[in-house]
């Protein structure tokens, strides 16, 4: 095996390697992310660590194999990466190692909990368990003591539940949390079902296009997403901690250096200070006109290891009463994200304990929403976060719970069946409005492109747009922090046939501008016909913390782009994305919200082919179009580069989009495996397979 390594390194040195495979069994070379053969190497990794862990907690000895493959692996991955960012976003090595993880773990959890002889099967095996994964933690270097303590002793009653009354193995466990990488190789039927859906509507012409154009009479809806209010927020505190959030602490040897936390906010991995949300309020109603207001989820900090229901509830109707004092008559619907309950993430299924069920924070949420919607919103809301409501004659909204698509969400992994209820639902509810003639506008959190949002829900989801595309007139979302849009695409044909508008984040997590967004809606279709983003500078503001930060227009829609709101003329504009790098670049900008760090990094070719294939992703296991707009943005900017007098940057083949990914990593690099990548990866393979 040693000279299979040391024959690999003179390869890769040399750069034999780049597109064809040496025959050497079990070392991959030519692969992307999703190859059976590196998911086969994390597999036998992922053995060799459990079954060592086992032998650790039935005996207490640390084999020598298992302090080499545990070093190894610490040694592996990125400091804060995998606490910060999403799964599809992380980089090869971080991949590796968290399907390594996952496989590892889960498999010790499963053994230990399940079997009648295992060290966690009984009594007490709760204090085991935190035990076991407090070691796991300082063992490969997760995270503090802290962050990790916190997250476990939150998570572990549900775990602990999940893996006692659930079938889930390894496989199917990971193949989910990591759906759209190698680490992806389980079938499970109870995770591939499909809806009922009415086929009585009118079949699909061709492309929607009949979005009237822009008045100066159409409705104004506002739009605040991702609020991330950090109760906590502290200027000129630490923002170069090593937690996943920082801008809380150490004020007194921090303030006054570039490390100190502005007192706007800050680019770095913080969130929102009260006041700079108080700002945006005033803004929106000193200079927006606002006939209701959409708030799309995620009103609770990235403080992740430490919530509580305590904490949650009292940030969550603390911004309720602040949108409802701003805005008085003015009517608000909310959806729920990810964030909002404690334990993060987790959104139990009916019929669990009352100690791990997600019910208390229903029954709040129905508490604070109350004062915007009427009581018969609240057997839906208590039974699963979801609506519907009808503001105006013709006119209905659909509030959705879209963690049931959340693949952090633990909860998918008790069933796959248990997500079926609430799309259902949706589907009758769009139908009921078809038949009253009433156009729909679809509320939702987490973006079912997302590369969170797991396949077969978003599938099916993006069913029920394509049969109803005549009755949903808007789709508005959040999580991504990006002010950005998405198409629809029907199932068969492949027509545009809705939009998605993101509204960005009023947070500043991670290197953005706060800002929100403000439509024109048609008063008789309901279709979005304009939209202004609004923003301050973050470096500006905080140059002057007594003063009011100067909130201005970043931009219109129609001036920048088109007036062709419709999804054909959406889809006709991703198009002349592709034609045109500089507009692409202009939709990048923009959908950075001009954040100084971002522009200063600049978006490369993988970086803006990454945005545009964002756009046009709703179910991330379909990516024709996105390859298709990939293609043609490559041939522009190599046409690009090789018209342009300065240009020294050599045309490059362009690469598969990866299933899942968000395309792009806010700062330019490449989301597909080139060979420095692929070197990477390798190295970090043979070096643990070599420990062992």
């Amino acid at each position: 095996m040693k000279a299979i390594g040391i024959l690999l390194a003179i390869a890769l040195t040399s750069g034999f390697l780049v597109v064809s495979a040496v025959n050497l069994p079990g070392v991959p070379v030519d692969f992307d992310l999703d190859d059976h053969i590196l998911s086969a190497i994390a597999d036998d990794i992922a053995e060799r660590l459990a079954r060592e862990y086992i032998t650790f907690l039935k005996t207490g000895v640390e084999t020598a194999e298992f302090l080499k493959l545990t070093n190894q692996l610490a040694k592996s991955h990125s400091e804060k990466d995998i606490f910060t960012r999403n799964m599809p976003d992380l980089e090869p090595r971080d991949s590796f190692f968290a399907c390594v993880a996952c496989r590892s773990v889960t498999r010790v959890l499963i053994r230990t909990i399940r079997e009648e002889d295992g060290e966690l099967h009984g009594e007490n095996s709760s204090v085991l368990m935190k035990e076991f994964a407090m070691d796991v933690c300082r063992r490969l270097n997760l995270q503090t003591e802290e962050v990790c303590e916190g997250l476990i002793d939150s998570n572990l009653p549900s775990v602990e539940y999940i893996m006692r009354n659930s079938e889930s193995d390894s496989q199917s466990f990971c193949s989910l949390f990591m759906e759209f990488n190698f680490c992806n190789t389980g079938t499970n039927q109870d995770y591939n079902w499909t809806l009922t859906i009415d086929n009585t509507g009118e079949a699909s012409a061709g492309p929607k296009s009949d979005t009237p154009t822009f008045q100066d009479s159409d409705i104004r809806i506002c739009q605040f997403s991702d609020i991330h209010h950090d109760p906590y927020y502290t200027p000129g505190s630490l923002a170069t901690c090593a937690e996943p959030m920082c801008c809380q602490r150490n004020k007194e040897t921090t303030e006054g250096t570039s490390d100190a936390a502005g007192y706007w906010g800050d680019y770095r991995d913080c969130d929102l200070p009260w006041h700079a949300f108080e700002s945006a309020l005033d803004n929106a109603v000193a200079n927006s006109k606002c006939d209701f207001i959409y708030q799309t989820g995620d009103i609770v900090d990235h403080m992740v290891w430490a919530t509580s229901v305590e904490k949650n509830t009292m940030v969550l109707t603390k911004v309720s009463e602040r949108l409802n004092a701003a805005f008085g008559d003015v009517p608000v619907y909310p959806c729920i994200g990810n964030h909002e309950p404690h334990p993060l993430n987790l959104f139990s299924p009916e019929g669990v304990p009352d100690e791990i069920s997600t019910k208390w924070l229903y029954e709040h949420l129905y508490n604070d929403w109350s004062k915007w919607l009427p009581a018969e919103t609240k057997e839906t809301i208590l039974k699963g976060g979801y609506y519907t409501v009808v503001p105006r004659k013709g006119f209905r909204i659909i509030a959705l719970n879209s963690n049931d698509c959340y693949t952090d969400n633990f909860w998918l992994y008790h069933s796959g069946t248990d997500k079926i209820p609430q799309l259902q639902w949706f589907h009758d509810t769009l139908l009921e409005a078809e038949k009253n003639g009433e156009y729909v506008h679809v509320l939702t959190n987490i973006p079912s492109g997302d590369g969170t949002c797991w396949s077969v829900w978003a599938r099916e989801f993006n069913r029920c747009v394509s049969r109803f595309r005549s009755t949903i007139s808007g789709i508005f979302t959040g999580h991504s922090h990006k002010d950005e849009l998405f198409v629809y695409y029907s199932e068969d044909e492949g027509h545009p046939t809705a939009v998605a508008w993101n509204g960005g984040a009023v947070t500043t997590y991670s290197n953005k501008n706060p800002n929100y967004r403000e439509y024109a809606v048609n008063p008789e279709t309901y279709t979005v016909t304009n939209h202004w983003t609004w923003i301050y500078n973050l470096t500006a503001a905080n140059l002057k913390p007594d003063e009011q930060p100067e909130w201005f227009l970043e931009y219109e829609f129609i001036k920048e782009f088109t007036e062709d709101m419709s999804p054909a003329g959406i889809s006709k504009l991703l198009d002349e994305f592709a034609e045109n790098p500089e507009l692409m670049r202009k939709y990048w900008r923009y959908r950075v919200t001009s954040a100084d760090p971002q522009v200063n990094g600049g978006c490369d070719r993988s970086c803006l082919a990454g945005s545009l294939c964002r756009a046009a992703v709703t179910i991330n296991s379909e990516r024709e179009r996105c390859e298709e707009l990939r293609e043609k943005l490559f041939a522009s900017l190599d046409n690009e580069e090789s018209t342009s007098s300065s240009g020294s940057t050599e045309a490059t083949t362009p690469s598969p989009s990866t299933p899942g990914g968000n395309d792009d990593n806010d700062g330019g690099g490449s989301s597909t495996l080139g060979l420095l990548s692929v070197s990477s990866l390798l190295a970090i393979v043979l070096s643990i397979r070599l420990a062992l």
